[in-house]
């Protein structure tokens, strides 16, 4: 019921011609004083033909509580998927497959080529490759910071069932996902956008 952080996400190409998905989050207001939270993550991908391919993936959650670092590289040559930081690892992928946040990026395109029956494979810190399958759940028309707007409601349940995640994506604004909500251990947290800058008109 009130404000606990601000998060951000970014999306530019860069002079190589990879393109990077980034994303910050910071604790804010009375939470920051108990807490000092930062979590930051970064995908790098390229376009093969209009279908995005990972190729690193890194995750750094930095504060009072908790400390966790994933470092992802995609071979696409050998079709492996490695884990560089910490405990090392490697694991057979096949084509299709993203890192934790690419999902949401490539769910945006199907939504925009008329696909409503969502599955993604993505390869997760823990030396798994999970598939990801958000279940459609209506119509929803969710208040933003820049004013009510019409949406796509998906909700996705972990394989164990103890965590949800639903997604609120605006066909206005290309499907982008103007509200989050994660519930966890009973803790509900929801994002909701409040600004956008960079689509096209």
């Amino acid at each position: 019921g009130f404000a606990i952080g601000e998060s951000s996400r970014r999306l530019y190409q860069q002079q190589d011609g990879k393109w990077v998905f980034e994303g910050k989050t910071l604790t804010t207001g009375v939470l920051a004083l108990f807490r000092d939270d930062n979590i930051e993550e970064r995908s790098i991908f390229t376009l093969d033909q209009g279908k995005i391919r990972p190729f690193e993936y890194i995750y750094n959650h930095a504060g009072s509580k908790k400390q966790k670092q994933v470092h992802l590289t995609f071979d696409w040559q050998n079709h492996i998927v490695k884990s560089v930081r910490g405990k090392t690892w490697e694991l057979p992928m096949q084509n299709g497959t993203l890192d934790d946040q690419l999902y949401q990026v490539v769910l945006m395109q199907d939504l925009q080529q008329g696909k409503r029956q969502l599955s993604y494979m993505v390869a997760d810190d823990d030396k798994k490759i999970k598939t990801y399958a958000p279940t459609y759940v209506g119509k929803e028309r969710v208040k933003t910071g820049i004013g009510e707007l019409e949406t796509l409601k998906y909700e996705r349940l972990s394989a164990d069932k103890k965590r949800r995640t639903t997604l609120w994506c605006a066909p206005a604004l290309y499907y982008l996902p103007v509200q989050v909500e994660h519930l966890e251990k009973g803790d509900v947290v929801t994002m909701i956008l409040q600004t956008v800058t960079g689509l096209p008109k």
